[in-house]
């Protein structure tokens, strides 16, 4: 592929260095793809080194990129929001990450320094039904507080759960009809959903936060974080509703913690998905359903 982009170019009247230039960024440009059996996970580095697809056979339960929009796919950014507030830091967010290193089942990407900080991205598929996330905080300042943000857009017309100590649920934007049943936090959006704006944030008991949409379970599974360790205004898990486009943010975080200039932090994140049985019954409180999300993380084999 990087040969097909270079034919624009005057061969002869390039160096060396800019022909390895140029295959670099079309390296850097195109989509990486990664297959394991019926999971297929994709990243662009050239936008943010953005996931932009999980998908089960046919099925992705990602949401997919608008003309114009940013609300797309899974991304990453610093916590707390207080450290760059709005808009998210392009040097995260959207702007090229370079490819470090590509297997058939396993791909890293760089970005480069923004706020303060750099964030490298390493994808594995463990099986056909999991991935890990690997995320790694390199920074070039000090940071009092400061911790890793996994934000994942999911279509709006799903089930979202996750068990959580309830007199930690909080509304911070908007407002959210959420439910609290079986100690756990509900979200359904049904298929007529109104889009109204709104963001709720929580302390998970667990360390996992779950999807239920389009007759799969898609779960995130992440490193318990203590009440006294999250970050400032922040939960380990989040749910923010757009009150303009067709998605739901599925969101997870982990502990803060105080960096010095020049160290790091490593998190990571399991994503796990799981066909839901037709005899199971998808709905808020459901203990059946709550039961098949443990059963589905203590039967995964994550590295």
């Amino acid at each position: 592929m990087a040969i097909a982009r270079l034919s624009k170019y005057p061969i002869f009247a390039l160096s060396l260095s800019a022909l390895l230039a140029v295959a670099a960024s079309a390296t850097e440009n195109d989509t990486i793809r990664l297959n394991k059996d019926s999971l297929t996970v994709a990243l662009d580095p050239g936008f943010g080194g953005r996931i932009t697809e999980f998908r089960y056979g046919e099925r992705d339960l990602l949401a997919v990129p608008e003309p114009g929009e940013n609300s797309f796919g899974s991304t990453f950014w610093l916590s707390p929001q207080s450290l760059w507030n709005w808009p998210p830091v392009p040097e995260h967010d959207t702007s090229p990450y370079t490819v470090s290193a590509q297997e058939a089942d396993s791909a890293t990407v760089i970005g480069t320094f923004g706020a303060g900080a750099r964030v490298r991205k390493t994808v594995t598929l463990n099986s056909g039904r999991s991935a890990t996330l690997h995320y790694r905080i390199d920074t070039d300042r000090d940071f009092p507080e400061i911790a890793a943000w996994e934000i994942t857009r999911v279509p709006n017309r799903g089930l979202a759960f996750a068990p959580v100590g309830a007199d930690t649920v909080k509304t911070v934007r908007g407002r959210m009809a959420y439910t609290l049943e079986n100690d756990a936090l509900w979200l359904s959006m049904p298929d007529e959903t109104s889009l109204v704006e709104g963001k709720i944030i929580a302390n998970g008991s667990e360390g996992w936060l779950a999807y239920a949409v389009d007759g799969l379970l898609y779960l995130k599974v992440y490193p318990k974080v203590a009440l006294r360790e999250l970050a400032t205004g922040e939960g380990d898990i989040e749910l923010y509703l757009s009150g303009e486009r067709p998605y739901l943010e599925l969101e997870v975080q982990s502990a803060a913690r105080h960096l010095k200039r020049g160290e790091g932090l490593n998190w990571s994140v399991k994503w796990l998905v799981a066909p839901i049985p037709d005899t199971l019954e998808v709905h808020a409180g459901s203990p059946a359903l709550l039961q098949f999300a443990r059963e589905q993380i203590a039967l995964a084999s994550f590295p």
